[in-house]
């Protein structure tokens, strides 16, 4: 019998092998004719080698890009365990080839090396979806010889089955080299009922001297489109065969501020497509799809809006008019009320403003509820996503009596409400109108009344509330439930509100190569989030939740009464406890990226206060260690390189200090230091006047302060950004105060031996 056994395995690898040989084989020959048929292009641009003097300074240039995007679709009939059911598939192949003269070492450096998905596929019930990607390269020299890299020899950084992740090197590259590489992606898509995205991007960081996009897009596919930041607009045909045949064209493209403080969907130009397979059978008027060989471009805010009512009125009928859908919210005020009484507290009495952040707090309670069956799951609770949970907190307040409104908003960084194509583009949040208070849950450490950092002074809103439908007699009606109007201007926090206060005790160690540091960190506003994820346990969450709301059992007492849950008491206490002893590599690792420098010998490492309720809600933790690379010896002396205490703050580089666009920042913020530095017995101290410096304008600034008294040497640090946003014309008033920090670390101390 277990010869059988072993025949029949080594039949199952060798026919896997075979499998894989024949899928290699096919993926090779594949390869072969996309590359004959790219480099085969007859298009002038691609043999330009002459680039125009004004960009002989720019790192590389891009002599020519092109992009072919081709699809068809076919239906059939197909078998889904036993029943019948329909199939579409539906084909995309996108090429993009690049010529790109490389100027210096970074251009090169750059190149070297393109990793890409050689082979991805994904697969469920009703749709599947397998991709597969084709590299060729060509590198040109100066004197005009060409170089062809063999892209099918590639290392695989990930292979698996249904997903082969590969990067190929590029040798020899040097400066004044042309390169000259595609990057063909074919995609399989079946049943695929959504529609795909696709942007037409018109900029780089880099001159571009001529761009172009070619479309072919089967007669079963319907487009929507719009053009933004003055970008093109489309130049689109149908064919003979009714193909949709699509062009763009740009010559001469400037370099683009493509990575500092940006908004790409306010700032740069770009043509964006909302590709899908066209439907015009049963329901498709209120599902919003679109006809088979439709073209739509975009051109109002009411075409999305009246789009989103009709979802929000379809969630508001099936999710709370109706008792059943209203039914669940209703228990999470039941909870609420029995939490307010173990609170000491009488529900009914309660202002608006009390009760809606007490049933914020139950339905976030719900929302990180333990689950023995998806352990590791529950720990990890921290990097949970809620998508601002706009609905759900809008009923909760709804069925508890209150007058909500959904408000609808921008994203301050990204599409405006009038360039909207979709619902995902705009952000939601439950809002209480009479006291103008917000809620939304992104993740779980969100608290009421607290405005996400990415709709901070949004001036465009509209609010949207519901009308109970006369009749229930077609989806017309349900679609005329919502009510739309003007919403409020969403204020924006101050730089105080979102700061990094670093309090640092220092002390030179014996080997006089390290510090000895003693820092408690206090988090406030929108700069919690990075730390709170890395370094809170969801065992010190859930304990404090539970003394917040008056329960008397801990996890672990409750686990222990349980019939059933007392089995896994010991599973989770070895899991609470894993998880403590890896917290003290997560409080490593962030101060080794904070201070960026090597971090030693940490200990009492703690957490004292979570952050997550309105009423306490600052992150503050705090550690010992020992900090590397900020002492050296002189001699008999002693230098404390202190500048380099706030790690490597922002450089502006040359080729970036002439702005010419807005500056888009995530959020109004400050970092503050107090550094208390012990003056080694037996020394004396320089340049402690000389650390001073005041640089502050309405953009910001820059100050510190420097005192000496009983032997220690108190530094005060302060660099605030005074907004979120700030115009062209005020970049050169930032740049006083980000030189002034970027000069800062180069401040030392010099601690001189005493005679």
């Amino acid at each position: 019998m277990k010869y059988y056994f072993l025949a029949l395995v080594l039949t199952a690898m060798s026919i896997k092998g075979l499998a894989q040989d024949k899928n290699e084989q096919a993926y090779r020959k594949a390869s072969a004719e996309i590359k004959q048929q790219v480099f085969a292009w007859d298009k002038p641009q691609f043999h330009v080698r002459d680039i125009p003097k004004e960009y002989a300074n720019a790192s590389k240039v891009v002599i020519a890009r092109h992009t072919e995007l081709t699809s068809e679709s076919k239906s059939g009939i197909a078998f889904y365990f036993g029943g019948i059911g329909s199939k579409r598939e539906l084909n995309i192949l996108e090429i993009v080839r690049e010529v790109i003269k490389l100027n210096d070492k970074a251009a090169v450096e750059y190149y070297s090396e393109l990793a890409f998905t050689k082979f991805a596929r994904t697969s469920g019930f009703y749709t599947s979806e397998k991709l597969s990607t084709y590299v060729g390269i060509r590198i040109i020299k100066p004197n005009g010889k060409v170089t062809e890299i063999n892209a099918d020899d590639v290392v695989l950084t990930r292979d698996d089955p249904k997903n082969k992740k590969a990067k190929i090197a590029v040798p020899n590259l040097e400066p004044g080299d042309i390169i000259d590489y595609y990057i063909a992606s074919d995609q399989q898509l079946v049943n695929e009922q959504g529609a795909k995205e696709y942007r037409i991007l018109l900029f780089d960081d880099a001159p571009i001297l001529n761009l172009s996009f070619h479309g072919e897009l089967g007669k079963k596919m319907a487009i929507l489109y719009r053009s933004y930041n003055n970008a093109p607009d489309l130049k689109i045909g149908k064919n003979n065969d009714k193909e949709i045949i699509i062009d763009v064209q740009k010559d001469n493209i400037p370099a683009y501020e493509t990575a500092l403080w940006i908004a790409p969907a306010r700032q740069l130009p770009f043509i964006r497509m909302s590709i899908s397979l066209g439907y015009s059978g049963l329901g498709a008027k209120y599902n919003g799809t679109r006809r088979p060989g439709e073209i739509l471009k975009l051109e109002n805010e009411n075409e999305i809006l009246d789009d989103i009512a009709q979802d929000y009125s379809e969630s508001y009928y099936y999710n709370y008019w109706l008792l059943a859908g209203r039914k669940q919210y209703g228990e999470i005020e039941k909870t609420a009320q029995k939490k307010a009484k173990q609170m000491g507290l009488k529900y009914k009495d309660l202002t608006d403003d009390e009760k809606a952040a007490l049933l914020f707090y139950t339905f976030r309670g719900a929302l990180m509820g333990f689950d023995i069956n998806r352990l590791s799951e529950t720990l990890n609770i921290g990097s949970r996503e809620y998508n601002g949970a706009a609905f759900p907190l809008f009923a909760i307040m709804k069925v508890a009596g209150m007058e909500p409104a959904i408000l609808l908003s921008e994203h301050n960084r990204g599409y405006r409400l009038k360039d909207a194509m979709s619902r995902s583009d705009l952000q939601s949040l439950a809002y209480l109108p009479g006291s103008k208070k917000y809620f939304s849950i992104n993740t779980i450490f969100d608290f009421p009344f607290k405005i996400p950092d990415f709709v901070e002074g949004v001036q465009n809103t509209k609010s949207i509330t519901f009308s109970h439908p006369v009749a229930v007699g077609s989806m017309k009606k349900i679609a005329g439930m919502s009510n739309v109007a003007t919403g409020p201007r969403i204020p924006a926090s101050m730089a105080k509100d979102n700061l990094r206060q670093e309090n640092l005790r220092l002390s030179i160690n014996d080997d006089i190569s390290t510090l000895r540091v003693k820092r408690n960190t206090i988090l406030k506003g929108h700069y919690k989030l990075d730390a709170q994820q890395s370094l809170a346990l969801y065992e010190d969450i859930y304990e404090s939740e539970r003394k917040s709301f008056g329960d008397k059992e801990s996890l672990l007492e409750a686990l222990e009464d349980g019939k059933k849950s007392k089995k896994y008491v010991e599973e989770v206490k070895n899991a609470f406890a894993e998880a403590r002893k890896n917290q003290k590599t997560a409080f490593v690792n962030e101060a080794k990226e904070w201070f960026e420098q090597d971090v030693t010998d940490l200990k009492d490492h703690k957490v004292t206060s979570l952050g997550i309720r309105h009423t306490e809600p600052d992150f503050v933790y705090s550690s010992s260690f020992n900090l590397d690379g900020l002492v050296k010896k002189a001699g008999n002396n002693i230098i404390v390189e202190v500048g380099k205490i706030q790690g490597q703050p922002l450089s502006i580089k040359d080729n970036n200090r002439n702005r010419t666009i807005d500056v888009y920042m995530p959020f109004a913020r400050g970092i503050e230091y107090v550094i208390e530095l012990e003056i080694p017995i037996g020394y004396t101290v320089e340049g402690v006047q000389e650390l001073n410096k005041n640089v502050s304008n309405e953009t910001g600034l820059f100050i510190v302060e420097a005192t000496t008294a009983n032997n220690i040497i108190t530094i005060k640090v302060k660099k605030h950004y005074t907004h979120n946003f700030e115009p062209a014309a005020n970049f050169t008033k930032m740049l006083s105060f980000l030189d002034a920090a970027d000069e800062w670390t180069n401040a030392k101390l010099l601690f001189k031996k005493a005679n």
